[in-house]
């Protein structure tokens, strides 16, 4: 017992939009003539019509404002300075680089982040298995998205032996905790 928990690799995984700070992008929706936006909170339960096109344009901008979820940011911290411990913000945004900026400037958090450039949830399956088959056998998964965490649940059959805890995490209900603790 003690040798297979010394041998485990952990690996916490952290979303960024509306999982550790609420920003103020929007996705912008076009269906034919129909256009519309979404905030990150909206489109992660959005079901897309037939014919959507989706623009993510103000995700590539630098985070100016964005409201901290507290309780996921401690949590991201926490995991951040745990030795032994790979610390990764896996986010569908195009770029990695705004995200990266603003944990330096507002935590002085140097964090890995990955940036799929899908909001496909099997491209976030897909990065964890890999992980997976790199030799990580302790992984904890925060995700505002149910489709996220659905996509993600798949791995856990598919890969018993792996302990694989997913935590869907409501972005609404830690804005208020975070709003009435200030």
């Amino acid at each position: 017992m003690i040798k297979e928990l010394a041998s485990s690799r952990k690996l916490r995984i952290f979303d960024f939009d509306d999982t550790l700070a609420k920003v103020k992008a929007k996705v912008h929706v076009r269906n034919g003539v129909k256009r519309f936006t979404l905030t990150p909170a909206e489109f992660a339960v959005y079901d897309a019509k037939p014919g959507d096109m989706f623009n993510f344009k103000e995700f590539d901008a630098i985070i100016k404002t964005a409201a901290p979820i507290k309780k996921n940011v401690d949590l991201l911290k926490t995991a951040a300075e745990s030795p032994g411990v790979k610390t990764t913000i896996l986010t569908a945004r195009r770029l990695a680089f705004p995200v990266k900026l603003y944990l330096k400037r507002n935590y002085n958090l140097d964090i890995y982040v990955v940036a799929l450039g899908s909001n496909d949830p099997q491209q976030k399956a897909n990065y964890i298995e890999k992980e997976i088959k790199k030799g990580y056998s302790d992984i904890v998964f925060i995700d505002d998205s149910p489709k996220n965490i659905s996509a993600v649940t798949a791995l856990k059959i598919k890969y018993p032996s792996v302990k694989l805890e997913l935590i869907q995490t409501n972005e609404a209900e830690h804005i208020h905790k975070y709003l009435h603790t200030k």
